[in-house]
């Protein structure tokens, strides 16, 4: 379980996440900026082992050790060396056997 400002993050057993609440800039990862309040898939993320939520947008850590994120990105914090938003899930090139995440207002970090 993990949670941005006003969204949640839900990791099941199965390996994917789902999310629900605000969504105006993404931060649930479905492909859309529709407010849910009830959870909707992230994506579609497989093999998902981690996850964290900053002010509006959230991380993955996948199995194979590469992260996948999504939603609001003005400061570059998706990592995917743009500040667009995503409201998708993508990859955050360059990053290999990360094990945990975390993520805050306007940063994100991996280790």
């Amino acid at each position: 379980m993990a949670g941005g400002h006003y969204h949640s993050l839900a990791l099941l057993g199965d390996g994917t996440v789902w999310a629900w609440g605000r969504n105006n800039l993404g931060q649930l990862g479905d492909g859309t900026t529709s407010q849910r309040p009830r959870p909707v898939r992230v994506g579609s993320l497989t093999g998902v082992t981690f996850i964290a939520g900053g002010r509006d947008h959230g991380l993955a850590v996948l199995a194979n050790g590469t992260v996948r994120a999504w939603g609001a990105n003005t400061y570059g914090q998706l990592g995917d060396g743009t500040t667009t938003r995503r409201t998708s899930p993508v990859p955050v090139p360059g990053l290999t056997g990360v094990e945990t995440v975390t993520a805050g207002r306007a940063y994100s970090a991996a280790l």
